[in-house]
């Protein structure tokens, strides 16, 4: 999490004496681009005694270019509140996609805070960058350049956004250009992450009590149907006592992309075609929060046929039909079900069928099988959050417990599962936790997103 500012440590006036003192020691060493003195991320200060191959004035002008472009306490300050700008941006044009998405169209609030937040962002970079001394902006000059370019990509697909609002372009243009928008903003986080790690500052550390997890997208599958899951996190200090400290953990699973598709999902996993027996098709599906539960509603077609003599089918009844289930979530209380395993069930809260497929909904197998399967095809994308292995970072993997689990609206009606629960951990785990995330932020910085096969999306995981 952020954190209002440091400073430059005992320790690391300790490093500098021995620096000028012995060079090629304690010269600081550049990984791929960054490094970091005094707490950087992904950087270190090491020496050897063997041969480098690097005279000793290379290892001096590298050690005092690092110095140069370190941020200052205010820096670091600074830096942490345009990250949270960026941040707010991002969130902001999640809800605008969520709305163009469900509605097919936008309120002018979301699209304005949208703006604002974009402008903020933009503005807070380039106040942060006027500030920069003589010696920071010319070792900072080619990351500066990139972030440059990304402010520049930004721009132009904000205005391109806006033109489309302004002409009223059809929801699934706006839809596209938003998509695109998103793609131009991540990339000018990026840039920021890759500034601030030029500069050796870091965004999380052991003393901080809230620490903001990365988010990690995986992908489900409900019949022949994928669907990705995102899931987020927040860890929030709530007590400290000697060398133990205690957080409350909050996880989020967005499925607004599962209820976008829900009716081919629904689909894929309910449909049935049998030549003798009961067939089942979905006209249309729904899925909406109703916090702490959720209802899915199906619109139905019903045929029953029977097979008679050389197994001709022969249609006995037919009809439409809609049921409405209620969804609601539990937390595993057994040795069957062990603590933090999540679970949907699913009631029905409405049936509107007649004759035999009213029958067959309100008393028959048909009914059963069809609650067992509305609730499993929901856990399956609702779990995500529950597996910590995926979920969080590998530093509280074991640490954490699960107290309560509840659906809830997220933007313009997105749905979203969130879980609530506490980690005890110790000092030295909360260290580890604080570096985990730095690294995952330094990799974030540096690698541009993989591209994915047209309808994929890729699994990440904390590192």
């Amino acid at each position: 999490m952020f954190r209002s500012g440091v400073s430059f440590s005992a320790i690391n006036i300790v490093i500098l004496g021995c620096a000028l003192a012995h060079p090629i020691a304690a010269a600081a060493q550049r990984h791929g681009g960054g490094s970091s003195l005094g707490g950087g991320i992904n950087g270190s200060v090491s020496g050897s005694n063997r041969p480098t191959g690097v005279a000793e004035g290379d290892n001096l002008k590298d050690f005092h270019q690092v110095l140069a472009v370190q941020a200052t306490s205010q820096q670091v300050a600074e830096f942490q509140a345009l990250m949270k700008s960026t941040q707010t941006a991002q969130s902001e044009l999640q809800v605008l996609m969520q709305q163009l998405r469900n509605q097919n169209t936008a309120d002018s609030a979301p699209r304005n805070a949208l703006n604002s937040a974009v402008e903020d962002a933009r503005n807070s970079t380039r106040k942060f960058q006027e500030g920069f001394s003589e010696a920071q902006k010319s070792g900072l000059k080619e990351i500066a350049k990139r972030l440059a370019k990304a402010d520049s990509d930004l721009d132009q697909e904000e205005k391109k956004l806006d033109h489309g609002f302004d002409l009223k372009a059809p929801g699934s243009d706006l839809v596209e250009h938003a998509e695109t928008l998103d793609k131009a903003l991540t990339d000018f986080s990026r840039q920021q992450l890759a500034l601030g790690r030029e500069m050796s500052i870091t965004l999380a550390n052991a003393q901080d009590v809230a620490f903001t997890l990365p988010k990690v997208n995986n992908v489900i599958r409900l019949g022949r149907q994928s669907v990705p899951v995102t899931v987020s996190g927040v860890l929030s200090q709530i007590a400290s006592q000697g060398g133990q400290r205690t957080f409350q953990l909050e996880l989020v699973a967005d499925l607004s992309q599962m209820q976008q598709n829900i009716t081919d999902l629904m689909r894929a996993k309910l449909e049935t075609a049998v030549t003798c027996g009961e067939r089942l098709s979905v006209r249309q599906a729904s899925l909406t929060p109703a916090a702490p539960a959720s209802v899915l509603t199906l619109w139905l077609h019903y045929e029953r046929w029977i097979c008679a003599g050389q197994r001709t089918a022969t249609e006995l009844a037919e009809g439409d039909g809609k049921a409405e289930f209620k969804l609601t979530t539990t937390l595993g209380q057994s040795t069957l079900d062990p603590p933090n395993t999540l679970k949907v069930a699913a009631t029905f809260s409405r049936i509107d069928a007649s004759g035999m497929f009213g029958e067959a909904l309100r008393s028959g197998s048909l009914g059963d099988d069809l609650r067992d399967q509305v609730a499993q095809s929901v856990l399956s994308a609702a779990r995500t959050a529950s597996d910590f292995k995926v979920a969080l970072p590998a530093a509280i993997q074991n640490s954490a417990t699960v107290q309560t689990a509840k659906f809830q609206e997220i933007g313009a009606g997105g749905l979203s599962v969130v879980l609530e629960g506490r980690i005890e951990l110790s000092n030295e785990q909360t260290a580890q936790l604080a570096s985990q995330l730095n690294q995952a932020l330094s990799a974030q910085s540096t690698t541009p997103p993989a591209a994915s096969p047209e309808g994929a999306v890729p699994q990440t995981a904390p590192q």
